[in-house]
């Protein structure tokens, strides 16, 4: 289904190690299918997320790949406190006027001993995603 973006803000959170986290979902794909007369919605999308890392915390460059594991065993300090600087939900119309909201939330943030291209730290983080969906009024929903 085609669809209009209305908002898709950046998410900020000040990290207590003195980094800050972006992160930002980009809604890219929904497919709606009827059961009987009422709509159901499958979404796809991706979650982006950039990090400033504090310049201390800076170390070696490495262009290595790490796979979800190796990231998991190089944890050097779990569930970072963190300052929520802005957040927002995401909005978007379909093409049939459905309106749908979706809600992030970071529930975690660890940093590793990695290091990226850059040389900095590389964080594992846990995000929560909500959906709302208010189907449009040519299905008999309020």
């Amino acid at each position: 289904i085609d669809f209009e973006i209305i908002k898709e803000p950046w998410n900020k959170y000040q990290i207590s190690d003195g980094s800050v986290l972006k992160t930002r979902i980009i809604l890219t794909e929904v497919e709606r299918v009827m059961k009987g007369d009422k709509p159901e919605f499958s979404i796809n999308s991706r979650t982006l997320t950039v990090l400033s890392a504090e310049p201390s915390l800076k170390g070696e460059p490495s262009t290595e790949r790490h796979t979800s594991r190796e990231i998991a065993e190089a944890v050097e300090r779990k569930d970072l406190r963190y300052d929520t600087l802005s957040q927002e939900f995401n909005e978007y119309v379909l093409d049939d006027g459905t309106k749908i909201k979706i809600y992030t939330n970071i529930t975690n943030i660890d940093r590793t001993r990695l290091r990226n291209a850059k040389g900095d730290p590389i964080y594992r983080i846990a995000p929560s995603i909500q959906i709302e969906i208010k189907p449009s009024s040519r299905y008999g929903q309020p």
